[in-house]
């Protein structure tokens, strides 16, 4: 796979456009020469070898006698050349940015580059003497290998993967054995099996049949496991009851809570046998038709669990077929196991080169470990993967790998925006084995092996804390990404620990800590001036260190459990700074006396309200995305008049707290003079006395409007005729005065979602309501009796997605 190819090609790319720094003359036309060698040797492997380098990663995966071992050499010698070639220009760029660099550093580059391209000269030649293969049959080879694994296969009851299939599913959910049972579906690549699911699990029939429902994703700990399904099933006032209590109170409480009740529990991502140990107490079966309902993914643990679990199996196969299985379910299993790791490795040499990249970085997280977008495509931007540095153009690449199927959306945000995703454990496990095989990154789950791969892999990603210094000896000092994604948050580590790893590698571009807490800031960071993404986890940072600030080519800074009280004038010298995500932060005034300014910064979360003058939001032009926190009351006037010289602006967040919990909130909204492109609004806390409606519904763009925990505390909604012409999304949360909601003719006609969670005083919903066309999502948790039952008279319901929480209608 030509991964270094590409990487080099655009970083090259990047320095002839000026993006890393100004190159010297004499090093421009090298640099040129070198990408046109570069480009020709991937171009030669792409057109030529593509057949051979495929054909190569299936081999050695199945472990065959490899017999294209010239290609191999000349692959492995291009990884070094590409090596040579990043640390000649990160020596460079280094000596660049410090602040007493060495002149002579341009002599060495061009002298550098000449000896590269005569090497890549060289790699062409030994190229053009391996005789590539243009022909590769592909399930011919999979028919040779599958005897390997498997000598019978056994298929029943086959049904097309159509409206069939999901008769299927629900004839086990409803029309099964009357003890509880355990359906499962094995996860499949290139086929949503939570789309699958939550159709059957969102149908009439269902809602109809069980009493009670929860949709849980598996979590490792059975403790948070068992919580997520008391929080779905039971009410409010019961759970009160037994939120302190011991694991094994609240294990006996959800089982006395579901006796006699027929329900569904979905669990998502279920990967080990303990799951059904850890519940098995919890969910009583009185022989009323429950059932658990399963998604799989095909791992050794799993076909152990197949023989010994006695419930129905729904497999859905890359054929997009659905098989129920009665007998000789592990061989079955097995089976397709290796075709789909076969066909995914297939899959992935047949991406593009950008999806390959973006694709191959997913390994570095966890098996169903939920990824932050916002994270991925920062990290994806630090390493050079976007080639316009847009979260945009990131996002696209997400959609495609999520449409091939490598990635599963975990959560979308109100406007449709996926917020978090995840891998498979399956197609991370893959992923993991192509990444490895290739170099591109190094995965250590338990303890660091020498290997001399090591010398030259630029990333580095980490499940397990490593406590021995000497650890890191057989990495080259040039690695790139470091990426410390340990799931334990205690401090095991001290700040020479830290300090001494940042001196190693002072080449880092992304430095990810992770949720390790830090004691205090590492000092060593500040040699790291090549750093481009950095996330910290220290809560007693207080003050940002104004060393910090010199790293001038750092996009995202990521310390999200930091509460900043001051920060440092030098900050507004960070013209790179893309994201910056803080608990809070407090910006200083500008001071005159540096010409730049945090222009491309586009999203900050949190900025205290102390902070947005006009002056300093002035300054932040390319502002997208801003949350405030703070005593929004203590700035009304300045808050209310400054937000509107945030042009580009289109998401807002506004968290008041009090600081003093007695003192009522003085927050006048009438006042506030919103940004003219506004598209998603959130208030939080705001204790609005007054109808927030009339002001809100004259915004021409909001389409996501979400009301938030105490911030209406009136008794009375009303939406004028004609207002929120736009608005597609609303939230109406934890608003426990509201008993009216008044809306006028042609109001909201293009909301599309409504979500209720909870108005406990709210009887009644308005009638012009089920005239808006294009409502099609009605949410509510935990109304009212009477809301409850008036909507469970209502005739047309029938055209609606309503969700009532908990225990449906």
């Amino acid at each position: 796979m030509d991964v270094h190819l590409g990487l080099l090609s655009e970083r090259l790319k990047r320095l002839l456009a000026g993006e890393e720094g100004t190159l010297p003359v004499a090093a421009t036309e090298h640099i040129q020469k070198l990408q046109t060698g570069n480009e020709s040797i991937s171009y030669s492997l792409q057109a030529d070898y593509k057949v051979d380098l495929t054909r190569l990663l299936l081999q050695i995966d199945a472990e065959d006698d490899i017999s294209l071992s010239n290609l191999e050499l000349i692959l492995k010698e291009i990884k070094y050349l590409v090596h040579e070639s990043e640390r000649a220009i990160d020596t460079f760029i280094m000596s660049n940015v410090q602040p007493n660099g060495d002149q002579s550093c341009s002599k060495e580059l061009c002298d550098a580059l000449i000896g590269l391209e005569s090497k890549f000269i060289d790699i062409k030649r030994q190229l053009q003497e391996v005789q590539p293969c243009y022909n590769f049959d592909f399930s011919k080879w999979m028919e040779e290998h599958k005897n390997k694994y498997l000598l019978h296969l056994q298929r029943e009851n086959m049904v097309s993967f159509q409206d069939d299939a999901m008769e299927e599913l629900l004839d086990q959910l409803i029309e099964g054995p009357p003890q509880l049972s355990v359906v499962a579906i094995i996860d499949s690549c290139g086929f949503d099996t939570t789309d699958f699911a939550a159709e059957a699990y969102n149908s009439n029939y269902v809602k109809s049949y069980f009493d009670c429902r929860a949709w849980v994703s598996f979590d490792a700990n059975p403790g948070t496991l068992l919580d997520y399904i008391l929080k779905t099933v039971m009410p409010h006032s019961a759970l009160r009851e037994i939120t302190h209590k011991d694991f094994e109170h609240r294990k006996t409480a959800l089982n006395d809570y579901l006796r006699n009740k027929r329900y569904l529990i979905v669990l998502e991502d279920v990967f080990t046998r303990d799951v059904w140990d850890y519940l098995g107490e919890a969910l009583p079966d009185h022989q009323n038709g429950s059932r658990v309902l399963a998604m799989l993914t095909c791992t050794d643990e799993i076909f152990s669990l197949c023989r010994l679990e006695s419930g129905e199996m729904i497999h859905l196969d890359s054929k997009g077929l659905l098989s129920s299985y009665t007998k000789s379910l592990a061989e079955n299993i097995r089976l397709t196991w290796f075709i789909r790791k076969r066909s995914l490795l297939f899959s992935v040499t047949e991406l593009p080169q950008h999806l390959k990249l973006c694709c191959l970085y997913l390994s570095a997280f966890r098996d169903v470990f939920e990824i932050s977008t916002r994270q991925l495509y920062q990290l994806w931007i630090a390493e050079g993967f976007i080639p316009d540095n847009s979260e945009k153009t990131a996002e696209e690449y997400l959609e495609q790998l999520i449409s091939c199927g490598f990635v599963r959306v975990k959560k979308r945000g109100a406007g449709g925006k996926i917020k978090a995703c995840c891998i498979p454990i399956f197609t991370r496990n893959m992923l993991a084995f192509v990444a490895q095989f290739v170099e591109f990154i190094h995965i250590v789950s338990y303890q660091i092996r020498e290997n001399r791969s090591l010398e030259i892999t630029k990333r580095l990603s980490i499940f397990e804390a490593l406590t021995n210094s000497d650890s890191w000896k057989h990495f080259d000092t040039f690695l790139r990404s470091f990426l410390h994604l340990t799931l334990d948050r205690s401090n095991q580590f001290s700040l020479e620990y830290w300090n001494a790893i940042c001196k190693k590698f002072k080449f880092l571009v992304v430095l990810d800590l992770g949720t390790i807490v830090l004691e205090d800031y590492p000092a060593g960071i500040n040699h790291l001036l090549l750093l481009k993404y950095l996330k910290l986890n220290i809560p007693s940072l207080k003050h940002l260190p104004s060393s910090l600030c010199n790293l001038l080519k750092l996009r995202t800074l990521g310390m999200p459990s930091s509460y900043i009280h001051h920060t440092p004038d030098d900050i507004w010298k960070m013209y790179e700074l893309r994201h910056l995500n803080v608990g809070s932060i407090t910006l200083p005034e500008h001071p005159g006396k540096y010409s730049s300014s945090l222009e491309n910064l586009n999203f900050i979360s949190a900025l205290h309200p102390s902070s947005c003058s006009r002056d300093i939001l002035g300054r932040l032009p390319s502002l997208q995305t801003l949350r405030v926190h703070g005593n929004l009351s203590s700035y009304q006037s300045m808050l209310s008049n400054s937000l509107c010289t945030l042009l580009c602006l289109e998401s807002l967040k506004l968290v008041n707290e009090r600081a003093i919990v007695s003192q009522p909130s003085s927050i006048v909204l009438p006042e506030y003079q919103f940004p003219p492109r506004l598209v998603e609004l959130s208030l939080s806390n705001t204790e609005l006395r007054d109808d927030p409606m009339p002001k809100l519904e004259k915004l021409p763009h909001l389409q996501v409007l979400k009301l938030k925990k105490n911030s209406f505390i009136g008794r009375k909604l009303v939406c004028s005729s004609g207002g929120f012409q736009s608005l597609k999304v609303l939230h109406l949360k934890s608003m426990f005065c509201l008993e009216e909601w008044i809306m006028e003719n042609d109001a909201m006609q293009n909301l599309e979602s409504l979500v209720i969670n909870p108005c406990a005083c709210l009887k009644i919903l308005p009638e012009e309501l089920w005239r808006i066309k294009s409502l099609t999502k009605l949410e509510l948790r935990w109304p009212r009796f009477e809301l409850r039952e008036r909507l469970r008279k209502f005739k047309d319901k029938e055209q609606y997605d309503i969700q009532i929480y908990p225990n449906g209608l």
